[in-house]
């Protein structure tokens, strides 16, 4: 009970006082990464990592942790939390933040579409991997912000803007354009509007874009769909199931590589997760 309610100050007593039905599925989504250990999660990362794209997955999270760009997010982070003004919650936690900042150095993709930035925890990581692997390029699609809040680009150190396009807009009218005119895309993320419908929609309209070797991820993959959906499985995985994608969870971001599909020995890959992904 101690670690779940970790965290909760002022404001955000206030936030689930005006919203008590979205408080209520955070305290779910905090008992469920409460069951997944940090520590073992990492573990079967740096596996998957090392073994299907051959990286030392300690060694580049070495290089995270002891660069310029961890100690800059970081002072950030802290700002965020002094801002004075109305902001949202929900910025990637350090985890998931990790977890991009590897799977973009180790995948080296060259084209990365997300949906979702809020104030840039993820796009940051994106692109701090894809300058450090010597290019690439990020285009992000987000709903907008009241002005009173951060801008989208606070995490987003100013040297690392000029690989990244940021597009206002809504994605059920902005994401099939944007995926045609950069496809065919390396890496998808979403981490926009969380619901089972809007999630299942994105997956469906990225997944042909995806270049041969191409990865779609997403963020939020253990958050419960609504308080009646509790007990329903997921949008991710039920996608992946449905379409036959393997695929693998690490703590709440999920990560699926369609070219994968067939194969014989899927060595780190969750086996039996991706088992579960082909079942029909």
């Amino acid at each position: 009970m101690k670690g779940l309610l970790a965290g909760i100050d002022a404001r955000v007593v206030g936030k689930a006082m005006r919203n008590p039905s979205r408080a209520m599925l955070r305290l779910v989504l905090r008992a469920r990464l409460a069951r997944t250990g940090a520590d073992e999660e990492r573990r079967r990362l740096f596996a998957f990592l090392s073994e299907h794209y051959g990286v030392d997955a300690v060694e580049l999270a070495d290089e995270y942790h002891q660069s310029d760009f961890f100690a800059w997010f970081r002072e950030r982070r802290a700002a965020l939390e002094r801002f004075p003004g109305p902001y949202r919650l929900g910025t990637t936690g350090e985890f998931g933040c990790e977890a991009l900042y590897l799977l973009v150095r180790a995948a080296r993709p060259r084209v990365v579409v997300e949906t979702g930035v809020l104030y840039g925890a993820s796009s940051a990581h994106i692109l701090a991997a894809l300058v450090r692997n010597g290019g690439g390029e990020l285009h992000s699609l987000e709903i907008g912000r009241d002005p009173r809040e951060p801008p989208h680009h606070h995490f987003v150190p100013r040297e690392l803007q000029r690989h990244w396009t940021l597009v206002i807009g809504d994605s059920r009218h902005e994401l099939g354009p944007l995926l045609k005119r950069y496809a065919p895309v390396d890496m998808f993320l979403h981490d926009s509007l969380h619901t089972f419908d809007h999630m299942t929609w994105e997956f469906e309209t990225a997944l042909p874009y995806l270049s041969p070797a191409g990865m779609l991820l997403s963020d939020d993959v253990l958050n419960p769909p609504s308080l009646l959906g509790v007990f329903r499985e997921t949008a991710f995985p039920a996608f992946c199931k449905r379409r036959e994608v393997p695929y693998a969870t690490f703590k709440n971001l999920g990560v699926a590589i369609p070219a994968m599909a067939g194969r014989a020995n899927y060595g780190a890959f969750a086996p039996a997760e991706v088992r579960l992904s082909r079942s029909a």
